[in-house]
């Protein structure tokens, strides 16, 4: 679904703003059966626990990272949707994807109470700024039901945080109880979006109950013009499987996403772009062949 003006406009007041219904009910669907194939549900779970030894061992850490197996959850790291908001938000056509990972918790299975904090550390080396392409965005889709018993995500509006330094990152209860106050949890259906910024402050929660699971995917989006932030580059996966097929599938605006060139770039040649056919056999280089075209026309 295209977010609404209105929701930028609440996510820049509150800095957070939720989205019901961001997926459509197909594309949830396959978003869901990919992520069973990292992790099962908690009844399959605890129906079999002897065949997922990992999960009990280390129950706090169920995360895996872009890229995926099957391409479900790919697409929708790279949704149409996401890189609109992103653009729009931002100000700016150039927009990078940095982050894009999946995460499963089970009821019964670790701790996962946080205090407030923010998460910048590792998406920025010096600290936010929450205007124009300086700005970068935090998602959760959220995949399984959470209400108030499965481990709800709680943020505070920036209305009650504007005078709070950025640092320290990490602001404890018993030192901080008034900006606990001011938490609210995040409740969510099977694909609702929550959008959240670098300044906003929010902690993860336990669960109370005594079975269920929460299954959910994270993204970060920031503007590709400062090499100051970032929390991955994506060539480093260059070689992994997964990503060499998504790329040949992918669109061209979704391929710059991850910082593949879009047509019409500079880096374009016959060689390189022979060069990219030959590593990639499967991709569609007639945008790029076309755009390279256009600008021999024109003696560019």
């Amino acid at each position: 679904m295209l977010i609404p003006d209105l929701t930028l406009d609440r996510l820049r007041h509150d800095g957070y703003a939720v989205v019901p219904n961001f997926l459509s009910g197909d594309e949830l669907a396959a978003a869901q059966d990919n992520f069973l194939q990292y992790f099962p549900t908690s009844e399959e779970l605890r129906a079999r626990p002897q065949r997922f030894g990992a999960i009990y061992d280390d129950p706090e850490h169920l995360q895996v990272e872009f890229p995926f197996a099957g391409d479900a959850l790919n697409h929708v790291a790279t949704h149409p949707d996401l890189i609109d908001l992103a653009t729009r938000l931002l100000g700016t056509e150039e927009v990078l994807l940095s982050q894009s990972a999946i995460w499963a918790k089970y009821a019964g299975l670790g701790d996962y109470e946080q205090g407030l904090h923010l998460d910048y550390q590792g998406n920025t080396l010096v600290v936010p700024r929450e205007d124009g392409d300086y700005r970068q965005l935090n998602a959760i889709l959220y995949y399984s039901d959470v209400d108030e018993t499965l481990a709800p995500t709680h943020v505070v509006s920036q209305q009650h945080t504007h005078e709070l330094p950025l640092w320290p990152t990490h602001r404890t209860r018993r030192k901080n109880p008034e900006l606990y106050q001011h938490e609210r949890p995040i409740f969510a259906a099977p694909g609702t979006l929550l959008l959240f910024g670098m300044s906003t402050w929010h902690r993860a929660s336990t669960f109370t109950a005594d079975a269920g699971h929460r299954f959910t995917h994270h993204f970060v989006f920031r503007a590709a013009a400062h090499g100051f932030q970032g929390y991955h580059h994506w060539p480093s996966r260059g070689e992994s499987a997964d990503l060499q097929r998504f790329i040949t599938q992918a669109t061209p605006r979704q391929r710059e996403l991850l910082g593949f060139p879009r047509p019409g770039d500079a880096y374009w040649t016959q060689q390189t772009l022979a060069g990219v056919k030959l590593r990639y056999p499967q991709l569609d280089i007639g945008p790029y062949q076309q755009a390279l075209g256009d600008a021999d026309r024109r003696g560019i």
